[in-house]
């Protein structure tokens, strides 16, 4: 099991060592074989000669809830330092330790910590670290395995990222392996998750009116899944009615709000006398939807375009009221024993909620069991 999962026990397991200045965590009732585990202070971090040990990557302490002995411990590192830290999944301590030990470092933390943190989980060794902050950038991305130009490090410097996810990770791997879309970056001053994530989803809207505006605004990760979604609606649904020039009509738009009232204008245009449409029925158990009518209804209902995958034989679209709300799921059956939500709405064209995403699961393994029987 990992430590990370454990965090609220193993954070009850610290204790301060004023005297020695040392922060001791006993990691014996989770990691045996790891016994009780040293951690110095900031300042024996940067004067202490001693190698930097190899910390478990997945011991986060940097996030854990704050207590008395823990404070004790972070009360010597620079915020910033600990915020910096803190975005990351793992490689906490790490990072933290070289940063304190080595200038170039910190350095490296406070104008590209994407870049540092990469450094400190890459397979090497601390002689090689240290060879490469001796070395060029460029040198030093290279050996990351990314492209050793300038583009690439005015890429990194310019990420602002407020957490780092697997996602946003797999997001900035296809920005910095494609030369189109790393050259077409270069003109954002700054590149927040929500451009980072249209640059890697939708590489054709780099640097057009509404990159630019999401580049300049502040944002959350459900943000970035909200927008996501909304683009990929807009696109389905222009090729369906068949609009022309839609990278520059959406690309004009300075806000989301302003896509999605294009997306809601085009909605209408595909539907009949929307506003003599009827509604379908609910209640707050699931409902298969099976005529086209009933699709184009919800449709309406929740402005989403349910209906443009009606003809495909494998989807299923379900309905229900969950918290007063109209609830939209597309269920993909190709795999009669592990059926795979497609796309899953709340009203107003909204992602699902936590609470909402919990009430599926559990109707899905309901699904399998009475399909079983």
């Amino acid at each position: 099991m990992k430590p990370s999962q454990y965090s609220r026990l193993l954070s009850r397991k610290l204790y301060w060592d004023l005297e020695e200045q040392v922060l001791w965590l006993d990691l014996r009732q989770i990691w045996p074989e790891k016994g009780v585990l040293r951690l110095p202070s900031w300042d024996q971090m940067m004067l202490s000669a001693e190698p930097i040990p190899h910390y478990a990557p997945a011991l986060d302490v940097l996030s854990w809830s704050i207590h008395s002995e823990l404070r004790f411990w972070l009360q010597q590192i620079p915020k910033w330092v600990v915020e910096s830290c803190q975005l990351f999944p793992s490689h906490q301590l790490s990072l933290l330790h070289y940063a304190g030990r080595y200038p170039q470092m910190l350095e490296l933390l406070d104008h590209a910590p994407l870049l540092a943190w990469e450094l400190v989980r890459a397979p090497l060794t601390e002689a090689e670290r240290v060879a490469l902050f001796q070395s060029k950038r460029t040198d030093m991305v290279e050996k990351l395995g990314w492209p050793g130009k300038s583009e690439t490090l005015k890429f990194l410097r310019s990420l602002r990222l407020r957490q780092v996810n697997s996602e946003l990770l797999e997001q900035v791997q296809v920005c910095l392996l494609d030369e189109r879309r790393l050259n077409s970056l270069q003109s954002l001053p700054r590149i927040n998750s929500m451009a980072l994530s249209l640059a890697a989803r939708f590489p054709e809207l780099i640097g057009q009116r509404l990159h630019q505006s999401l580049a300049r605004m502040p944002c959350r990760p459900m943000q970035c899944q909200s927008m996501v979604a909304l683009l990929e609606d807009v696109y389905r649904l222009a090729e369906f009615i068949g609009e022309a020039d839609v990278t520059h009509k959406i690309g004009e738009c300075r806000y989301l709000v302003e896509v999605e009232t294009l997306y809601q204008a085009w909605l209408n245009q595909a539907l009949d006398q929307p506003s003599q449409a009827t509604k379908v029925e609910l209640s707050n158990q699931p409902q298969l939807l099976t005529q086209l009518a009933e699709w184009q209804a919800l449709s309406r209902q929740q402005h989403q375009a349910w209906w443009l995958d009606y003809s495909q034989p494998k989807l299923q679209l379900w309905a229900w009221l969950f918290e007063g709300q109209t609830v939209g799921l597309l269920l993909d059956k190709q795999d009669v024993a592990s059926p795979k939500v497609r796309r899953l709405r709340q009203a107003d064209n909204q992602l699902a909620s936590a609470a909402l995403q919990t009430q599926v699961e559990l109707w899905l393994v309901s699904l399998k069991k009475t399909e079983l029987d």
